[in-house]
Formats: C-alpha cells, sequence, structure tokens
C-alpha cells in the first residue's frame, strides 16, 4: 500500500460528505453484489464537527470467504486502485480513488472484529464531543509536519489514536 499521497490536508466538517457517501456507496453496494454484506460511512468525515482529510472512508462488511479478487475486479471498474491488504490489520483489503472526490473504501469481514472496533470508534467520537476537539488539534498538528507522507502523519496520530481505541472499547463495554 503506498504511503504516499499528493498533499496531507486537513479541513474543517463539510456536511456534503454525508450526500458523497450516499451517492458513492450506492454505486459500491450496486458493484459489489453479493460480496457485500453491508456499508458503512466510518472514519473522520462520518463525525460531524471534526476535521479531516477530505477522502470520504466506506467500511465494506464482505461476505465471510469470499475473496477479494471480484471486488477488485468490481471496483475498478468504478475507477478504484486496488491497494492491497493492509500489512498491520490482516483481513483488511483497502481501495482508493481519487478525482473531483475522493473515496477510500476498506473491505473486512462484516460483523468481525474489525468491523466492530472501527464502527466502535465512529459512534464513540459521534457521542463524545470532548474527544473530537482533541483529535482535531491532533490532525491539524501531524497534517502540518506531514508534507506528502500519510505514514508520517499517521505516525504523528498513534499515540492519540491508541488512547482513543483503549476509550471506545471501555465506552463499548460499559455501554453493552
Amino acid at each position: 500500500m503506498s504511503a504516499e499521497e499528493p498533499w496531507v490536508q486537513v479541513v474543517p466538517y463539510d456536511v456534503r460528505w454525508a450526500e458523497s457517501y450516499r451517492v458513492e456507496s450506492a454505486a459500491i453496494g450496486a458493484a459489489l453484489g453479493d460480496y457485500v454484506s453491508g456499508i458503512e460511512h466510518f472514519g473522520s468525515t462520518a463525525v460531524p464537527g471534526l476535521v479531516a482529510k477530505p477522502i470520504v472512508d466506506i467500511l465494506v462488511g464482505a461476505e465471510p470467504g469470499i475473496e477479494p479478487h471480484a471486488a477488485i475486479e468490481r471496483l475498478s471498474a468504478l475507477g478504484y486502485e486496488y491497494l492491497g491488504e493492509d500489512g498491520r490489520r490482516p483481513g483488511r483489503h483497502f481501495w482508493r480513488k481519487r478525482g473531483i472526490s475522493n473515496f477510500n473504501v476498506s473491505a473486512v469481514p462484516h460483523l468481525g472484529a474489525l468491523w466492530a472496533s472501527n464502527l466502535a470508534v465512529r459512534d464513540f467520537l459521534r457521542t463524545h464531543p470532548e474527544w473530537v476537539e482533541r483529535y482535531g488539534r491532533i490532525k491539524l498538528a501531524a497534517a502540518a509536519v506531514a508534507g506528502t507522507s500519510m505514514l508520517e502523519y499517521q505516525i504523528h496520530k498513534r499515540e492519540f489514536v491508541d488512547q482513543l481505541r483503549a476509550a471506545t472499547l471501555a465506552w463499548a463495554a460499559d455501554s453493552s
């Protein structure tokens, strides 16, 4: 997976991201057919008020046992570039589409641990504005030092993201 982008830019929340997700997820769902069991908007663009890279993240819940090769071909027809399986999170396959609107697609086993943890972080942030504010400051600082390196951006955020995941796990356990 390439860590380089033409920029690492963080911008204020844009209400149009939800509509971009709605339109693109419908196209993805139609293209993927029986490969997909669920599609969700996740990541920073799914959290009202959170600054974000202007890239809408789409989480695809893949049917267990179906290999990603069918999805690679189908998403390629929609203009997506397949970047492979995430080495740090086995089972997560990643695509990106850049243009007038920018999208990332992560396919993970539907209802599995990666599915649940990504949605839990989104839902935690949606209900904890103090974490949104803190995360926004971290993201802006990370973008300021990252240049074109997504890897540098992620490294700069890593400690906070680890704290966020721990807080999310505790919150999810309490909510159960």
